[in-house]
């Protein structure tokens, strides 16, 4: 239910998006629900990542809590405010750390809908996670299915505040295009894993492969029609490791040497781009290929030109968790300025940087080194556990990709999923005490 829920109302990262009036109300029931629920065992078994959780959710609310006027005026890039109190004939007051707490505590809000779905995910068993892909990629399938409609001018983007005002794009259930070219390319290996564990368990099982690679080829067309550049690469980055990461299972390639094989999934990825791209050409949607060729200048990396230097003036503790908007604008150069505002660095680890600071850094470094260490611990294998392991690592690993020119996972929608795929890195077969 909070998965439906989360793709119908969780496509927009906005706090004043109204969807999530209803959205993070459920998501805090559901979450103090799973926390009751869940048994003892399983905390034993998901404990490294609840407890990275939990230390991210530590360090947003250490952000809101109080300071003494002495200490707050101490702390790197708070001296300007402090010195405009001054002027102004303020009293020193008690500030938290971050410098707008109001963004910092909505922050706080935002992260009890992919903390509900971790939790509630590490409650569920074996088949119940095979129903949960299902269910997956039925929503994501709706959300392919209404970006090709909004693609072709038959519906508006549904996060638009005047109706179709930022023109055709095929946004699907997400209020950015990119995010939805995310999650296009993230059903690729969920799509190669479902193939694998239905041909196994029921009949028809060539039928059922046959219908998951045009769904996949579908996808790779999707991909196109968004018009996302970072989405394209992630795409063919996500073709290359469901078949080179153990996911997709081509029968033919069983019976022949090693060597062979993979010269031959290489010829197969190749062939699949290079019919992306003709694809794309014949039908006048290559929105990624246009951009990719146009003349007009990204404008990211002048903007992460100047994010760079204010980063240090922040350190080591950070502007405070969600301040992006407000501390960059203290600091847009005058050349940057435009009739829009900076949302976002559109690099989460440089904005990590400056809003978290270094323990927001080592907390990325933790998780990269979790994620090392899962990836490769699941390199082998066949059963339900591995593959779903092996498939929460590629979706991860999408996500970590995407986020160095977008920021997908502040949006509810793809929290969720990116909370579910943590579940899978660490294994869902069921625990020892559970099986004695």
């Amino acid at each position: 239910m909070l998965l439906v829920l989360a793709f119908l109302t969780g496509g927009s990262y906005r706090a004043d998006a109204p969807f999530l009036f209803l959205l993070r109300p459920v998501a805090i029931l559901a979450l103090a629900y799973g926390l009751i629920a869940l048994p003892r065992d399983r905390w034993r078994v998901f404990r490294v990542p609840l407890g990275m959780a939990g230390l991210v959710t530590g360090l947003t609310a250490i952000h809101l809590i109080p300071l003494p006027p002495t200490v707050w005026q101490a702390l790197p890039g708070h001296t300007p405010v402090a010195a405009l109190d001054t002027l102004a004939g303020i009293a020193p007051v008690w500030r938290p750390l971050s410098l707008v707490p109001s963004t910092t505590l909505n922050a706080l809000f935002a992260l009890s809908v992919p903390l509900a779905a971790l939790v509630l995910a590490a409650g569920l068993d074996r088949q119940d996670h095979v129903q949960l892909l299902r269910l997956l990629l039925v929503m994501a399938g709706v959300s392919a299915i209404l970006g090709l409609m909004q693609a072709t001018g038959m519906l508006f983007n549904l996060y638009a505040p005047n109706g179709n005002e930022r023109g055709i794009e095929a946004a699907g259930l997400f209020a950015n295009k990119n995010h939805q070219a995310v999650l296009l390319a993230a059903m690729l290996p969920m799509l190669a894993v479902l193939a694998r564990i239905d041909r196994s368990a029921r009949p028809h099982g060539k039928l059922i492969g046959i219908l998951a690679t045009c769904a996949a080829l579908t996808v790779l067309l999707l991909l196109i029609v968004t018009g996302s550049r970072a989405g394209l690469f992630v795409g063919l980055l996500s073709l290359v490791v469901t078949l080179f990461y153990g996911l997709a299972q081509i029968a033919p390639l069983a019976r022949i040497k090693a060597r062979r094989a993979f010269i031959i999934k290489v010829a197969i990825a190749i062939g699949a781009a290079g019919i992306v791209t003709i694809a794309a050409i014949l039908t006048s949607r290559g929105l990624a290929f246009d951009r990719m060729t146009s003349a007009t200048a990204d404008l990211r990396p002048r903007l992460w030109e100047s994010i760079l230097p204010i980063v240090p003036q922040y350190l080591p503790w950070g502007s405070g968790i969600g301040s992006y908007v407000e501390v960059y604008r203290a600091h847009e150069p005058v050349a940057l300025l435009r009739d829009t505002y900076s949302n976002h660095a559109h690099n989460e680890y440089l904005e990590v940087a400056l809003t978290a600071g270094i323990p927001g850094l080592l907390l990325i470094v933790g998780a990269g080194a979790i994620f090392a260490y899962a990836a490769w611990r699941n390199r082998q294998g066949s059963d339900i556990p591995v593959l779903f392991a092996r498939l929460g690592s590629a979706i991860v690993l999408f996500l970590a990709a995407a986020s160095l020119t977008d920021y997908p996972l502040r949006t509810p929608l793809m929290g969720v999923v990116f909370a579910i795929a943590v579940i899978w890195c660490t294994r869902i077969e069921p625990p020892r005490t559970a099986e004695r």
